[in-house]
């Protein structure tokens, strides 16, 4: 969406589009793909699925494929109201309520046990831990401020209420808090018959607002078989990662999904499980053999540098 950018100059091509929430994005991006004709789209942005998913049938008039699950999945897999709802009965859902209004909130937060229990609440769909916050009159608010970047996702519910006092309540959902360890599992989903072909189970190490560092690759049969599960049920496509947090008594919840290729596909590259290539070979219909995943990988996070001339090129990547 930016005009400059840091991976404009380590690609071959670069254009700059609308928001995927503007009207204008799929005509702007199908200008792209019969201009340059694109063979394959690999959408990364949450706010470009269902846009693309959409308008999936316009792409393939003008021999694109997009590696996307088709809008019905996306809709579900990307709104944990309605997420949780199709799976609720399931051990692997956590408690929540969805207010109907500011009056009902406080009323829905005390069903989930506060004060004496932590409650986390969030937007039905967002992205980068936006809106997120857990609801915890314990904290200590000038510890938070002292000794905590300003991005802590905490707050008392006093400064919650009063925030969305006068508000509509809408799109708001409520879950337990789950204080135990992050896991993701990436998954490689035939576009053609919806079952998973392959996938790694990662335990996220450290997590600062979706942010992952000190990651590792793991064996966890239990975690795939939900994970496989529950992406076979709503037919997703191509790669996908769905997010799981242990609770108090350290079993697995279902945190959300993102229907699109993971940013911590790197690991699973680097593990044998291509998943930016293998999604555009079955975008292409070509065939490949299952990948054999090589164990004991961590993935960390880390800052780097472009240095550009005024000639654009290249003088450093660090």
């Amino acid at each position: 969406m930016k005009e400059d950018v840091p991976a404009r100059y380590l690609i071959d091509g670069f254009y700059q589009v609308p928001p995927g929430t503007s009207e204008h994005y799929i005509d702007e991006v199908l200008r792209v793909v019969e201009k340059e004709r694109i063979d394959v789209i690999l959408p990364l942005a949450d706010p470009e699925l269902g846009p693309l998913a959409k308008n999936m049938k316009s792409f393939a008039a003008s021999g694109c494929k997009v590696c996307i699950s088709d809008y019905a999945a996306i809709s579900i897999a990307g709104d944990c109201s309605k997420l949780y709802s199709l799976f609720s009965g399931e051990d692997f859902v956590p408690e929540f309520r969805i207010p109907a209004d500011w009056e009902d909130l406080e009323s829905k937060i005390k069903e989930l046990g506060f004060p004496r229990n932590r409650v986390v609440i969030k937007p039905f769909s967002s992205h980068g831990s936006i809106g997120l916050r857990v609801i915890d009159n314990e904290s200590n608010l000038f510890d938070l401020y002292m000794n905590v970047k300003p991005d802590s996702t905490f707050t008392n519910k006093s400064i919650l209420m009063e925030t969305l006092k006068g508000r509509v309540i809408e799109n708001l959902i409520l879950t337990q808090y789950l204080p135990g360890k992050e896991y993701g599992v990436d998954l490689l989903i035939d576009p053609r018959t919806n079952k998973v072909i392959s996938g790694i189970v990662r335990d996220n190490g450290e997590v600062e607002l979706s942010g992952i560092s000190r990651g590792e690759l793991v064996t966890d049969q239990r975690l795939f078989a939900t994970a496989k599960y529950v992406a076979e049920k709503l037919k997703l496509s191509y790669a996908v990662n769905i997010d799981f947090k242990l609770d108090e008594n350290s079993k697995p919840k279902m945190l959300e999904i993102n229907p699109r290729l993971p940013a911590t596909c790197y690991l699973a590259t680097a593990a044998g499980l291509n998943l930016p290539l293998l999604s555009v070979y079955l975008a292409l219909g070509r065939e490949f053999e299952t990948p054999k995943i090589k164990p004991g990988l961590r993935i960390y996070s880390y800052r780097g540098f472009i240095v550009v001339g005024d000639d654009n090129e290249i003088s450093c990547v660090v």
